[in-house]
């Protein structure tokens, strides 16, 4: 028999809170006056039916703790007895919501706007959020009354990734214009008349600013240790390494980093990095966690190489888990390991240039748990994508003390012509460790190839309507770029055709849409193939690597070469083609060396098809010209005359 119902229960006043960070979400009971009190303390009464919070009332963090005892004396007399909510009820309530932060509580339904800016940064518009405005104030962001947005420093993807981290948006919360806009002089914006610079995609990735400009003076970055020199000698550090099977050239790379408290190991793409990571850390943390860093879609990988070295590890994949010897987690996590980061022997930061922008959350958190850990190992076969500056940061995380030069000065010593980076290249010599794959003496080679393609009559006139048409010109030269990515696809399916029974191709796309359309032509002519694009699942990539390497039926591997250019073996092939170029050398070479590393038994060509008399040929040289100033940064002098002899490119 169930019990009576007790009719003259007195309700509690607050039903429930929650907390993002910045404001309160209250669900009270009903009393008459009581909107008045929280409308005069900043509040707002959630009134949708589909929000997730209906019926609930926000009110900002400071309004509601600096009078709390104030609002619980005035709801209490409201309630004229007819409620029961003792004041240290009331308190722990608020508290206890405080404790339990829930940073997406106010994003439901929320809506963001980016635009790209003809003078640099974006534009930053649309539904208020206080974490919004704290990240556009951390990017060094100027608040436009005129238009109601921010002119943030930064790229739309910058802006987007420290928004998504700081409150858990998701990216269909966001539009990024495809238009540049201009700023005018009374503080509104509107879609630039002309751009005299070139951009060659959807937003421009090349900064207009000058090395001076990019100086990250305000921003606050947590002060790294300094290096130091370790007590391991060499005799200390070949005994420890009997117990492990290493190439010729891994000694001396896990003796560079065990010898100092940081450094850096560039070697180049294919040269087990990881590997003499593993053992390296494992030697010096000495039983006590390690924090390993990397790209989501390597987690898996690391898992398997920490494991094959120490096959009785434990380890943790994106928690904290203090029985764990190992840790692992990905960029867009670190902020949930700073109040560990006192626990680890050593930090392992693989793919270390995504840390070169000082102005990206995970390059804060990075710097905050860094800061806190003695021995902090950096890997990354490209150290520099774009400029010389981009070592700064990475300079500074390691506690170099060229890091702790303002950035101004340090780009006016070290960069601007060939004689600066030499200097910078013989300063840092001690902190950079870097072989080229001439130490494999396995492999057999690696051509890289550009084929001229014409356009036939119907191409040529597409490309030059796109030209002459009226949209923006950055417009423009976006869907250009779209349309010679599929004007090449009719020259790869002609190779595809002339694969011998062995041969293997990776084919690389910037366009998902152009992996769906050679997937349909593999198929037709019943050739094998595999994909990986950006929305697939780690296990789901993982199946498509795996199938390729094992099947000898499975010969083409297509894939974006954002998503798949990044840390897979796939050196079952030995073509690679290239439908759309990335941006930077240092992803290109990325990309390439998924076939040209250790592992590789046959020379690996590399086809870059370049469609005549088209954009296709400045992009090129671009290209060329930033790796002539990547190779004056981290190359040895005799590299020059190496890279002739590699690359034997046809016109």
């Amino acid at each position: 028999m169930s019990s009576p119902r007790l009719m003259n229960k007195r309700p509690v006043l607050l039903r429930k809170a929650i907390y993002d960070g910045y404001d309160f979400g209250l669900s009270l009971s009903y009393l008459e006056g009581a909107s008045k009190l929280l409308l005069r303390r900043g509040g707002f009464f959630i009134r949708r039916s589909d929000h997730p919070l209906n019926q609930f009332w926000r009110v900002p963090k400071a309004k509601l703790l600096d009078e709390l005892d104030l609002l619980y004396r005035e709801l209490a007399e409201l309630a004229e007895g007819k409620h029961i909510e003792s004041w240290q009820s009331f308190r722990d309530r608020i508290t206890a919501a405080q404790s339990d932060t829930h940073r997406d509580a106010f994003t439901w339904g929320m809506k963001l706007r980016l635009a790209p800016l003809a003078e640099g940064g974006v534009i930053l518009s649309g539904d208020f959020h206080p974490g919004a405005v704290a990240i556009a104030k951390r990017m060094r962001g100027v608040y436009l009354s005129a238009g109601k947005a921010w002119r943030v420093q930064g790229s739309a993807e910058l802006v987007r990734s420290n928004l998504i981290l700081e409150l858990g948006l998701s990216e269909e919360q966001f539009e990024i214009l495809d238009t540049l806009q201009e700023l005018l002089t009374d503080g509104s914006v509107s879609p630039v008349r002309e751009v005299t610079s070139i951009s060659l995609g959807g937003y421009s990735p090349e900064s207009t600013k000058t090395e001076e400009e990019l100086a990250d003076s305000g921003i606050y970055l947590a002060s790294v240790p300094s290096i130091k020199n370790t007590e391991l000698t060499n005799s200390e550090i070949d005994k420890a390494l009997k117990a492990f099977s290493l190439m010729d050239h891994q000694p001396a790379g896990i003796r560079h980093l065990l010898q100092r408290t940081s450094a850096l190991l560039a070697d180049d793409m294919g040269l087990g990095k990881t590997r003499q990571a593993v053992i390296a850390a494992g030697i010096r943390a000495q039983g006590k966690p390690v924090l390993v860093i990397v790209l989501n879609s390597l987690i898996i990988n690391w898992q398997r190489e920490i494991l094959m070295v120490f096959p009785q590890a434990k380890i943790a994949l994106q928690i904290f888990d203090a029985q764990a010897g190992w840790i692992i987690v990905n960029y867009e996590r670190l902020g949930d390991f700073v109040m560990h980061a006192s626990c680890f022997a050593v930090m392992v930061i693989d793919e270390a240039h995504r840390l070169k922008e000082p102005t990206a959350a995970w390059t804060r958190h990075g710097f905050d748990i860094a800061a806190q850990v003695q021995n902090r190992y950096l890997l990354t076969g490209t150290p520099v994508l774009n400029r010389e500056a981009e070592l700064h940061t990475l300079l500074r995380l390691s506690g170099h003390p060229i890091g702790q030069l303002p950035l101004n000065e340090f780009c006016e010593r070290f960069a601007g012509s060939p004689e600066f980076r030499k200097t910078l290249r013989h300063e840092i010599s001690d902190w950079m460790l870097r072989r080229r794959k001439d130490v494999l003496p396995g492999l057999k080679g690696k051509q890289r190839q550009t084929v001229p393609v014409i356009l036939n009559k119907v191409e040529r006139d597409e490309y030059n309507q796109i030209i002459r048409s009226d949209t923006h010109r950055f417009t423009r030269l976006g869907a250009l770029r779209q349309l010679l990515e599929r004007v090449k696809v009719r020259i790869v399916v002609d190779l595809m055709a002339e694969l011998d029974v062995d041969d293997k191709m990776i084919l690389f796309c910037e366009y998902q849409e152009t992996v769906a359309t050679l997937q349909d032509h593999c198929i037709t002519m019943g050739i094998g193939c595999v994909t990986l694009v950006g929305s697939d699942s780690p296990k789901k990539r993982q199946k498509a690597i795996d199938a390729f390497q094992q099947d000898p039926d499975s010969r083409v591997f297509i894939g974006t070469r954002s998503a798949a250019g990044t840390g897979y073996n796939l050196t079952a092939a030995n073509y690679v083609f290239f439908l759309g170029l990335p941006w930077t050398p240092g992803l290109q070479d990325q990309a390439e060396d998924r076939a040209y590393r250790n592992g590789q038994l046959r020379m690996v060509v590399v086809k870059i098809p370049l469609a005549e008399d088209t954009i296709d040929q400045q992009l090129w040289q671009m290209l060329m010209d930033k790796r002539a100033l990547a190779q004056d940064l981290i190359e040895p002098d005799d590299v020059k005359k190496a890279q002739i002899a590699l690359a034997q490119l046809t016109a």
